[in-house]
């Protein structure tokens, strides 16, 4: 059963740290029913997602906190989950690498299947600790948003330009009260490529 994440931080292995605000931000509004069920895992293996909670939270899991539903069907993902995680993957910083990134990654892309700002849908207190992950862990994605939009929505906007999909689906932001704000007319970006070095699933 999960104790709630004043449980989990009270085990964090680096409290503070822009990662472990996102893993255990998520892992809280998932289990809160903010985010999609498979958001309490992560999007992860179950293999995997035990090995993360041992790294950032050790000994949470001996005291009993686990996620309330069942390891989803990685199959049964939505297909821009994917999208979004590998092109965070591409776009980290210079020499960053391994699985906290791939984590950071996952908990960004959870985030974006919420209803609302992405902040608010990972469970941080504002827009500044997004683009502090960002600037720390994926520097190449927080510089390219050069015109101050919505992270949610760039990160739509990025996979995008890589996909050659236009036009671009929007995220699930209906259930913000800034939604004509955000989504209105926009001039289309022009975001520079980042060269993938290693493919997703290669992280270790």
């Amino acid at each position: 059963m999960n104790h709630s994440l004043l449980l989990l931080d009270a085990f964090a292995a680096h409290p503070g740290d822009p990662v472990s605000r996102a893993l255990s931000g998520v892992l809280e509004s998932a289990a809160a029913g903010c985010l999609p069920r498979f958001a309490q895992w992560l999007g992860l293996p179950p293999g995997e997602f035990r090995d993360m909670l041992d790294t950032w939270f050790p000994g949470a899991a001996s005291a009993g906190w686990e996620p309330d539903a069942p390891p989803a069907d990685l199959a049964t993902l939505p297909c821009e989950f994917g999208d979004i995680v590998e092109m965070l993957w591409d776009g980290r910083s210079q020499g960053a690498g391994g699985s906290h990134v791939r984590w950071a990654a996952h908990a960004l892309a959870c985030g974006c299947f919420g209803r609302t700002h992405l902040w608010q849908d990972m469970g941080l207190s504002g827009r500044d600790d997004v683009s502090r992950l960002l600037r720390q862990t994926f520097e190449p994605v927080f510089l390219a948003n050069n015109t101050d939009m919505k992270w949610k929505k760039f990160f739509y906007h990025r996979v995008c330009e890589r996909l050659d999909l236009h036009p671009c689906p929007e995220p699930s932001c209906d259930g913000c009260d800034q939604f004509a704000h955000c989504h209105g007319a926009e001039i289309r970006m022009a975001v520079p490529a980042v060269v993938a070095v290693l493919p997703v699933g290669k992280a270790v």
